[in-house]
């Protein structure tokens, strides 16, 4: 049953994916400008044959913001390779497909290993793959996009530790480290729901076991070998360099009343969808076992996190600001109302069918679920019919990139905007307190000898060079940013600097004409972490092929 339902949501994933794919068009909205110059950097990058990515050197204005050691991005490799061969529309829509598949397979052998039902795993794959909330996250905001891929199979560690085999506390420290990997906000809110179900753990068995925190430790501390190489960047070139980051608020939160009515509507969105609003209404009246009404509580809990009728104002200052959007539990509402919705339902339907009718409903079940995401995924290609291709505009353009439409012959003019979400992060402080500083950085406005000079810069991976003359020995402010781990050479010879007050590189130059070169080396600690990660994943590996060999006899 496993290849069919797997082909099944291939069927599904694909033929969604095809639906927008046909389109041949991409709408720029919200985060999407952020994290495609993001794999723009990383494809070109790969295709001068450098490997890794620290700074913006192309994109972002070539101000070499540093979002590449702060923000992770290995699963954008993928969509990066593909450039190679397909089209940037096509890259992205193939890129979407295997996110899907990814969603849906991981999906389906975590509830397969939670339930130990096959029809049960189907279904929550299904609607848990093809959740509107998950649909909007598909159209532009990729970090979380990702990191909901892994959510089930992390929960799935969450529980065997706790209740479940404790034995495979392997799968906690793999999850964990691969939702690191996609998004570092999703590691925090997974953290508080990790210790509520913790303290709900100690309630309802009255404490726990020296084994059970002896697993719980074993899988933290191997995910943190495997995700050194997105810590490591933090304690060498963040902490204290006074560098921002996103904006730490609760900026939007959403009624009760919006959350219910807006789960019933077609479209894709902040929303939960129909059939998980229904459970929400009913599952109380067949709910039996304690395990399934502290997940009934939970999915009850991440609904009310959404909205304003939490005290979100009483955060204010602390980290869980750092949410900004409480849309963001809606994931989670998803995951565990899924799991209820899948259990329930199927138990209902395998009492009346067996045999054939089995397949055939099956096969029904993806039919629908198509249709139902083909629905909800409508909205937006009417958008693309009837909103305007995105314009060109000059190279040093302060213009905010406008939410309009991508076709492969205009897909570029998108990097010469202004990003619009995401376009200072993790600069110094120093660079964002003045819009006049802000703007002279997009506009590669250096300053010399009391002048202000438009450069144009000269660019390789990592690297950004400046064709500067001067009159008299003098120093140079460019508009790159300073970062602990930056490097200047001028005219070819290593070249001290310091940092301005925009937060760039100024340095000191000698009368008559200068190439100035600024790049970005790491520390030998970050690739001594890549290597330690390397080793963790292949001894976990290791330990898994003989736990399976010793669990099989």
């Amino acid at each position: 049953m496993n290849l069919l339902y797997l082909g099944l949501l291939l069927f599904v994933t694909l033929l969604t994916t095809l639906y927008l794919a046909s389109s041949k068009a991409i709408f720029a909205f919200s985060d999407w400008t952020f994290h495609a110059a993001r794999v723009e950097e990383i494809y070109l990058n790969l295709k001068s044959g450098s490997f890794f990515t620290f700074i913006a050197a192309r994109t972002f204005h070539n101000t070499g913001a540093a979002s590449f050691l702060f923000y992770p991005y290995i699963f954008f490799y993928p969509w990066a390779f593909l450039r190679f061969i397909l089209s940037p529309v096509n890259t992205f829509y193939a890129w979407y497909a295997l996110v899907t598949f990814a969603t849906a397979t991981i999906s389906y052998f975590s509830m397969k290993a939670y339930s130990k039902k096959s029809l049960a795993s189907f279904i929550f794959s299904l609607v848990y793959t093809f959740a509107p909330y998950r649909l909007y996250l598909g159209g532009a905001v990729f970090g979380e996009y990702l990191a909901v891929t892994f959510l089930p199979l992390l929960f799935l560690g969450i529980y065997e530790v706790l209740w479940g085999d404790k034995k495979k506390w392997y799968l906690l420290a793999i999850s964990g480290a691969l939702v690191a990997y996609a998004h570092i906000l999703s590691v925090f809110l997974s953290l508080e729901f990790a210790v509520i179900l913790f303290i709900i753990k100690l309630i309802t068995s009255r404490g726990i076991s020296k084994d059970r925190i002896k697993s719980l430790i074993l899988s933290a501390g191997v995910c943190v070998f495997l995700v050194l190489p997105v810590i490591v960047p933090f304690f060498t070139d963040f902490i204290g360099q006074g560098l921002s980051s996103a904006k730490p608020s609760i900026s939007y939160t959403m009624g009760p009343r919006y959350l219910l009515l807006n789960s019933f509507s077609a479209q894709k969105g902040w929303k939960l969808s129909f059939m998980l609003m229904l459970t929400i209404l009913t599952a109380w009246a067949f709910i039996k076992s304690r395990r399934n009404w502290i997940i009934y509580g939970l999915g009850l809990f991440a609904c009310f996190l959404t909205t304003r009728y939490f005290p979100w104002k009483l955060t204010a200052g602390t980290p869980f600001e750092m949410v900004q959007l409480t849309a963001r539990y809606l994931s989670y509402a998803s995951l565990f109302l899924t799991i209820l919705f899948a259990l329930g339902s199927s138990s209902v339907l395998e009492e009346h069918v067996t045999g054939r009718k089995k397949l055939a409903l099956s096969c029904s079940l993806a039919v629908f679920m198509a249709l139902f995401s083909l629905s909800s995924l409508s909205v937006y290609r009417d958008t693309l019919k009837h909103v305007q291709d995105m314009p060109k505009t000059s190279a040093n353009s302060i213009q905010p990139a406008p939410f309009k439409r991508l076709r492969d012959y205009n897909y570029y003019n998108q990097f010469n905007y202004k990003i619009l979400f995401g376009a200072f992060d993790y600069m110094p402080k120093s660079s964002l307190t003045s819009v006049q500083k802000q703007n002279s950085l997009l506009m590669h406005q250096a300053y010399l000898n009391g002048k202000t000079l438009t450069l144009s810069p000269l660019i390789k991976a990592n690297q950004i060079s400046y064709q500067v003359k001067s009159e008299k020995a003098a120093d140079v402010d460019l508009p790159v940013i300073a970062y602990k781990h930056t490097t200047v050479s001028v005219n070819g010879q290593k070249h001290t600097f310091r940092r301005g007050n925009r937060g760039t590189v100024v340095v000191g130059l000698k009368r008559g004409q200068n190439t100035v070169t600024v790049g970005y080396k790491a520390s030998p600690v970050f690739y001594l972490s890549i290597v330690i990660s390397i080793l963790s994943w292949l001894a976990l590996l290791i330990y898994l092929v003989k736990f399976k060999a010793k669990y099989a006899q």
